[in-house]
């Protein structure tokens, strides 16, 4: 799925570059000239999420923007975003401002937006800002009424004393009443049913949005066949815990085996379910397998 998240969230910048250019520079004179294709950036050989050419009071700059589902486990944050603006000034001779949206909640924690270094009579200084939308008041988004915000906004703070269902609902809500047309609300509810699974349960967007209204959406065959693949996946690892806390209650005490229960339940890798599967049949006493669970 990683790869329709980026898909998806790439082509709402694409499409809402005057919104998130607003956001992301906290500046609402912006005017976005155009959108520069890096695919042929041969030096760094890897292309930039988002980068276009914008103007601030009569002053052009780029306006660099990487999307990340977690933290960047490859390269270091600040070593992408050193190898981007080597080659964006080099090729445009313009300022590059740089961002990094964070979307799960503990991802970019420890990323400072700053590298710099100071040797032997040389200095180096990059700045960029980094944007945790779990950091951002999401009722002062949803107020803003700018579509192309509206799909992150699950992912940002809620109102005080206000529960992430509700909060979810009040999300929704805002993208069903913004004034567009049926397929560019289709695309919105998709994105954001997307999106708001990275933290909470899919099925919770499903009850909420009805699959009528997101039909229209040229991400919907997408995103259906891949929620029916995770779905089946999903109910394969609910089948293999159930059959092997099954295999271990035949052997020890049900107690001491449901206490085993929340344990089981945080693996996603479905081939080491399997393989827990296998052992649960084989092991003589229940701390073997306990030892088993704290390889993980």
């Amino acid at each position: 799925m990683a790869q329709e998240y980026d898909n998806i969230a790439k082509n709402l910048l694409t499409d809402y570059a005057t919104d998130i250019s607003q956001f992301v520079l906290g500046i609402n004179e912006v005017e976005v000239v155009e959108n520069i294709d890096t695919e042929q950036q041969i030096v760094i050989g890897q292309r930039t999420d988002s980068t276009k050419r914008i103007r601030i009071n009569n002053s052009e700059a780029i306006l660099h923007i990487e999307l990340q589902l977690r933290d960047s486990t490859h390269k270091p944050m600040w070593a992408r975003n050193a190898a981007y603006h080597g080659y964006l000034i080099g090729e445009h001779q313009i300022p590059v401002y740089s961002n990094v949206i964070y979307f799960h909640p503990t991802a970019g924690r420890n990323d400072t937006g700053l590298y710099t270094y100071r040797s032997h009579g040389y200095e180096y200084t990059l700045r960029y800002k980094v944007i945790r939308l779990v950091d951002i008041d999401g009722q002062s988004v949803l107020e803003i009424g700018a579509p192309g915000l509206l799909p992150f906004t699950p992912l940002m703070k809620q109102p005080l004393g206000m529960d992430i269902d509700q909060w979810i609902r009040e999300c929704v809500s805002a993208v069903t009443a913004t004034a567009v047309d049926q397929q560019t609300r289709g695309d919105l509810l998709c994105a954001i049913s997307l999106f708001g699974g990275i933290v909470y349960d899919a099925h919770l967007f499903k009850q909420i949005i009805p699959e009528a209204l997101m039909q229209e959406s040229k991400y919907y065959q997408l995103l259906r066949d891949e929620f029916v693949a995770q779905g089946i996946e999903q109910g394969a690892r609910e089948t293999t815990i159930k059959n092997t806390l099954t295999l271990l209650k035949a052997k020890f005490t049900e107690k001491d085996v449901n206490e085993l229960i929340p344990i089981m339940q945080r693996i996603t890798e479905f081939q080491r379910l399997e393989q827990l599967h296998l052992a649960a049949a084989e092991v003589q006493s229940l701390d073997t397998f306990k030892l088993m669970l704290d390889e993980e």
